[in-house]
């Protein structure tokens, strides 16, 4: 298992941050562990956390529709974080999962301070929005 400034360094969002930043960000997380099966998020629910993945495996399901899995370096919680609004998917331990977990109130004030953070959240939000769009029926 590595500690957790080795994993967030691991993961591309963190990328551009020098080693105190990442020590700063690790120190503001909680490590949270889930056995595999447990729900991690629901959709629907309230939420105050962003995830990342240090190890093990988590499936996401939206609407009840499966959108596979996402495993260590990857993330999920962000969209709750950013605009306060309630979870948009499920997510479950697919097997036993090590996240770190961060609140709202930790990490916008650090997102502010490293814009390259900020700028990586709203590509892979564009990227999700556009993935999703691509799996809609056309309107017609």
């Amino acid at each position: 298992m590595r500690a957790p400034v080795d994993s967030l360094r691991a993961v591309p969002l963190f990328a551009e941050l020098s080693k105190k930043d990442l020590q700063r960000l690790a120190n503001s997380m909680h490590e949270r562990h889930f056995k595999a099966g447990d729900e991690v998020l629901l959709e629907g629910a309230g939420g105050v956390g962003f995830f990342v993945v240090l190890d093990g495996r988590a499936r996401i399901t939206l609407h009840g529709e499966d959108r596979g899995t996402i495993g260590p370096g990857e993330y999920f919680g962000e969209m709750a974080v950013i605009d306060g609004g309630d979870r948009s998917a499920t997510v479950r331990a697919e097997d036993d999962l090590r996240c770190g977990a961060i609140t709202a109130w930790n990490f916008r004030p650090f997102v502010r301070e490293h814009p390259d953070v900020a700028w990586s959240l709203l590509t892979t939000l564009v990227k999700r929005l556009r993935a999703s769009d691509a799996r809609q029926p056309a309107a017609g």
